[in-house]
This record gives C-alpha cells, structure tokens and sequence, in this order.
C-alpha cells in the first residue's frame, strides 16, 4: 500500500522551492569540532562517497566551505537487518 507516494531513489526526492531549515540555537552555543572517525574501510568508504555523491547530484546536500562548519560529528554506517 502507498507505494505510489514514497521516493524509491534520491533522485526522485524533489527539493522545495524556497523551502528553509533552520535550527533554533541560542547565540554562543558552543559545539563539538573535532570528529573522532573510526578509519572506514575501503568498501564502506567507497559506499559513503557514493552515497555522498548521489545526495549532491539529487541537490538534497550542498558543498560547504570547513570554516562554515558549526559542528561536527562522526559517520556511522549501520547494516540493514533484512
């Protein structure tokens, strides 16, 4: 059921227009810079930058500049269990 109204790709996920994020954090809240990454391995690596590179290409993310960064946090990549 519903099938119909849900994304089976992140290409088919279309970006509102003039849509804005934005979180309601108080001025001079401090947050964690520094990520402590476990290393990744080769396949998981590969897998994360294409995943990376599908949510640029469907314009769901965007590039940003590290000096924009207000907070940082490490990646993880869970197993599905079916």
């Amino acid at each position: 059921d519903y099938t119909d109204i849900f994304a089976c790709s992140l290409g088919e996920v279309i970006p509102v227009p003039g849509a804005v994020h934005r979180l309601n954090i108080p001025e001079g809240t401090a947050f964690n810079l520094r990520a402590h990454q476990q290393p990744l391995m080769p396949p998981q690596m590969e897998f994360l930058h294409g995943k990376i590179d599908e949510m640029l290409k469907a314009r769901i993310i965007e590039h940003a500049l590290p000096e924009a960064a207000k907070c940082c946090a490490n990646t993880v990549l869970a197993k599905k269990a079916h």
